[in-house]
């Protein structure tokens, strides 16, 4: 062994920092981005938001001529590591830079189809705060009103009341366990009906007596019978109970508007809505995308830079200033790129997907990521990045760009093959209009999509049916009216 010096000649791929944060935007959510462009609005000092008040549409034109500068710029040497930058007239490209269109989206879209104001501004109640108010409202001694309080903030987001929790605080306050229970009692009774129950039962009961009082069926049903609802097991239940099948199938269509977790409209927190990324529309013949740029700050380089260049400054500070401006110019043009990007992968989908946008989901085609990539020329890697965590509010509802990619299942009678959702689709809609009585079974399913042209396994269908939520059949089964 010996320890000695030699020379190789080898070719390695590395990306570039200024790469890695273009590939790093592409997947950024709308939020994220928005959050991003705050952190380098603080961290770089030449970067500034444009102030004033935006215009109503930049052109998509713009947006191609600003990218068309920039890949000029680069290929004469602006962004690049091999040229001198004593070579270089900084002062020249802030100048161009500062009268750029607003940043970033390709166009500003009017205040239409925006959720409701009140959405954007209030905070929902939760649901101890709505307990606690109606305890107020009571006629109760201090005691049980100190036991209210404990025994509302026991209760979880669902509404249920934890099993130990009665003879605890009947413990703590050094009571006995009926003085809990009518308080607990109580709190039951109040909006929402059925809180601080401690078995679904329990809550159904509740319930049922508020809602439904003189139904002595009713309360049979739910406190011993209610796992024999679902399945075969109901269509022994009715002689067991010695009523008709009519009577129970009532008493099952009431359980059905009883609420199993009535205190998830109050708890979980504030409702997270959902903000497109992309909108299409239809004008004329036409579907228009346009990129929603709202609440995206609009960036630029600030004119003082431009003025400072101008004036003799030490080398120090000229080589921290051509620094920052080098990285305002790869975060400008890794916005441009981002938002350009996301454009053509939308307009791609809307190109394929033409008949979905006419006629909704059953006109689902299939689509992979390689037919987008192929048609904007771009990896597939990229369209993954982009289309994820990405949202596209169109003429049939607001979709996730992933869902317009869909694996395909073979057509037997000569047509198009159809998207896996569309298929779904038609299965659900099978199901929603069987006859309850005999519902249809997976193989019934595929002997009906056979007939339809559309040849798939049962077990498909089994995987299908219960992503989509649905139960098998000899779950579905109901009592004839």
């Amino acid at each position: 062994m010996e320890l000695r010096q030699s020379l190789q000649l080898k070719q390695q791929l590395k990306l570039t920092p200024e790469l890695q944060q273009a590939i790093k935007l592409l997947q950024l959510t709308r939020l994220e981005l928005a959050t991003l462009v705050q952190e380098e609005l603080a961290e770089n000092p030449v970067l500034e938001e444009l102030p004033g008040s935006r215009p109503e549409e930049v052109s998509v034109a713009s947006v191609e001529q600003v990218a068309e500068t920039q890949r000029e710029e680069s290929e004469s040497g602006v962004v690049k590591d091999n040229v001198r930058d004593d070579d270089f007239d900084w002062r020249k490209v802030v100048e161009e830079h500062r009268d750029q269109a607003p940043l970033p989206g390709n166009v500003v879209r009017k205040n239409d189809d925006l959720p409701a104001f009140d959405a954007n501004l209030t905070r929902e109640e939760e649901l101890a705060e709505h307990l606690l108010w109606q305890l107020r409202m009571l006629k109760l001694t201090t005691l049980q009103q100190e036991i209210g309080v404990e025994l509302i903030l026991n209760i979880d987001d669902n509404g249920y009341l934890g099993p130990d929790v009665v003879e605890s605080l009947a413990e703590e306050f050094d009571v006995t366990s009926d003085v809990v229970v009518e308080v607990l009692e109580r709190i039951q009774r109040m909006d929402p009906v059925g809180c601080g129950a401690q078995s679904l039962e329990q809550c159904l009961s509740v319930q049922a007596e508020v809602l439904y009082p003189d139904n002595d069926l009713l309360q049979t049903v739910i406190l011993g019978h209610l796992r024999d609802l679902v399945g075969r097991g109901i269509l022994n239940l009715a002689r067991k109970l010695g009523v008709t099948h009519e009577e129970l199938e009532e008493t099952r269509e009431l359980i059905t508007t009883l609420d199993p977790k009535p205190g998830r409209n109050y708890g979980g927190g504030k409702t997270q809505y959902v903000v497109p990324d992309v909108y299409v529309r239809k004008e004329n013949d036409d579907y228009i995308v346009t990129l929603n740029d709202d609440g995206l700050p609009k960036l630029r380089i600030g004119s003082y830079y431009k003025n400072l260049l101008d004036k003799k400054i030490g080398d120090d500070t000229k080589d921290y200033l051509k620094k920052k401006v080098r990285s305002a110019l790869w975060f400008l043009k890794s916005i441009h790129q981002r938002q350009n990007t996301i454009r053509l992968v939308a307009e791609s989908i809307v190109r394929k997907q033409g008949d979905f946008f006419d006629h909704g989901v059953s006109r689902l085609k299939p689509l992979v990521l390689r037919e987008v990539a192929d048609d904007i020329g771009m990896h597939e890697s990229t369209v993954s990045r982009v289309t994820s965590n990405k949202y596209m509010y169109t003429p049939q509802g607001l979709y996730s760009m992933k869902f317009f990619f869909n694996p395909g299942i073979q057509s037997n009678d000569g047509g198009d093959d159809l998207a896996s959702q569309a298929v779904k689709e038609r299965i659900k809609e099978l199901v929603g209009s069987e006859d309850p009585t005999h519902p249809l079974s997976d193989q019934s399913l595929v002997s009906i999509l056979e007939e339809e042209g559309i040849t798939i396994a049962r077990r498909t269908v089994a995987k299908y049916r219960t992503q989509l939520g649905i139960l098998s059949s000899s779950k579905r089964v109901r009592l004839g009216r």
